[in-house]
């Protein structure tokens, strides 16, 4: 019976222990305020969608004197409605803090029930912890045109235009959906978002720092009570994610206290955060990659960090070779840049569904099959044979299981780049992922051109890009050796 007072006694101190956080008056009904006016509906997926069969509640805030002919600026939420947000609208488009917005408040989908014995399908989960692109499909391509279609709205398609929120799973769900799709959404508010392990969430403070900086402003909230579960520590987490955004140059803030798993602390500082997302929105609306110039991820300096990718007008690309001095051209041939100069496979078989490569002092070659997240490494002997084959390098991959497209390529550091469903992944000389470049399409062959070998071309699709690159490359077998600076260990 003590126990059990007890038991009760320190949860009742528990409970007391999480402070309050009172609503400012951002966030209640203030007089002589217009107020906007709230519409709600359904959608219900088709059997096309990646969600087939989901319905969802949304509705969808329209600000005082909304002109529908006009495109508008938005913030998207996950969850429904949360943060007293219609009321924070209405307060600070008032004070002109920030742009007449329109909010689209967003259930997560749930395939009914069979028959009356069943439950229904519950897609929060799958929906929102996910960091696969799946999410970011279904809103940017079904949802926000099926609702502008149904209600007549503009919204607009400038991503400075556009932010989107979520607390918990929908937290993470929001940064993931500006994570792949910055060119719609670049201002992004979390609270205690959902940076576990439950769909791989897990790896994004990794991620962070080794994909090249995009273009966003990122919000983050969490507390000291935040959730300590079997998938990982809330508290944490937010705290990795918030240092590897500061680390790789990314414009963020956050606010920690010691509130617990809940939208308390985000609803109290949601004015003030929607206030920092959108600084600056009548004179200097873009948000910008790196826009303190303070990103540790140009330390590399391998690639202009901020540079972008420039359609080189081949069309049709295949498979991407390159000549000593430099002239990229098309190339069914997977291994014209593993030949000697008479034309031998250096220390290496044709490959069916994959590439070879070879360091720049031609010692080593380099061995991916397509579709894996593995390249094996083998020593060239004199005889051009190859020997002591083990697999090296592991490339990064998310939970959708894809990786290698196959092609490869080296600069004359001994950096090894990767063709693969996540952009060019580039490899130190230890077998090590330092970091990831984005691509505007999924490639399949990487290798550098251009008259120093200091561009980088990728075939993607029916065409290739390029762009500047601060490595040199090194055209396999049709250039001497070159013996690069050891790696650090």
């Amino acid at each position: 019976m003590r126990s059990i007072l007890a038991l009760l006694l320190l949860t009742r101190i528990a409970l007391a222990a999480e402070p309050e956080f009172p609503l400012t008056a951002d966030s209640q009904p203030q007089p002589n305020v217009p107020k906007g006016t709230m519409l709600k509906d359904n959608h219900t997926a088709k059997e096309g969608s990646v969600f087939p069969g989901t319905q969802r509640e949304y509705q969808i805030y329209l600000p005082a004197g909304f002109d529908k002919t006009q495109p508008a600026s938005f913030m998207v939420f996950q969850d429904g409605v949360i943060y007293q947000a219609p009321v924070v609208f209405d307060n600070l488009i008032a004070k002109k803090d920030i742009p007449p917005l329109v909010g689209i408040f967003i259930k997560p989908g749930v395939v009914p029930a069979a028959n009356d014995n069943a439950l229904p399908r519950f897609n929060r989960s799958y929906e929102y912890d996910s960091i696969t692109p799946t999410y970011s499909q279904f809103l940017i391509d079904e949802f926000l045109p099926a609702i502008e279609s149904k209600h007549g709205l503009k919204l607009s398609t400038d991503p400075n235009h556009a932010a989107i929120s979520g607390n918990s799973s929908g937290g993470i769900c929001a940064f993931m959906a500006a994570w792949h799709r910055p060119d719609r959404f670049r201002r992004v508010f979390t609270g205690v978002g959902t940076y576990v392990g439950i769909h791989g969430a897990d790896q994004l403070p990794v991620l962070v720092r080794k994909f090249e900086p995009k273009p966003l402003r990122v919000f983050l909230q969490s507390g000291t009570g935040d959730n300590n579960l079997y998938c990982g520590d809330w508290w944490m987490a937010n705290q990795m994610m918030e240092r590897s955004l500061t680390w790789a140059g990314y414009d963020v803030n956050h606010a920690w206290g010691e509130g617990g798993h809940n939208a308390k602390h985000a609803s109290q500082i949601f004015p003030d955060v929607m206030r920092w997302l959108w600084r600056d929105w009548q004179t200097d609306i873009e948000v910008k990659a790196n826009p303190k110039g303070e990103s540790k991820w140009k330390g590399y300096e391998v690639v202009d960090a901020g540079g972008r990718w420039a359609d080189s007008l081949i069309v049709n690309a295949q498979y991407l070779k390159v000549s000593a001095d430099g002239v990229v051209d098309r190339s069914t041939d997977r291994h014209a840049r593993s030949k000697d100069s008479e034309g031998r496979y250096l220390g290496a078989k044709p490959l069916p569904n994959g590439h070879t490569a070879l360091s720049p002092d031609q010692s080593i070659v380099y061995l991916n099959l397509r579709g894996t997240n593995t390249v094996f490494s083998a020593q060239v002997q004199p005889s051009g044979a190859s020997k002591h084959l083990q697999m090296f390098y592991r490339l990064e991959m998310t939970s959708m299981g894809q990786c290698s497209e196959g092609g490869m390529c080296v600069d004359t550091e001994g950096r090894l780049y990767v063709a693969t469903s996540l952009g060019i992944q580039v490899c130190d000389q230890a077998g090590r992922v330092n970091f990831i470049i984005p691509t505007p399409e999924k490639p399949h062959d990487v290798c550098f051109g251009g008259k120093d070998m200091s561009e980088l071309y990728i075939a993607c699709g029916w065409k290739n890009y390029k762009r500047p690159t601060k490595a040199k490359g090194v055209v396999s077998g049709q250039q001497p050796p070159i013996k690069p600076a050891p790696p650090k260990l």
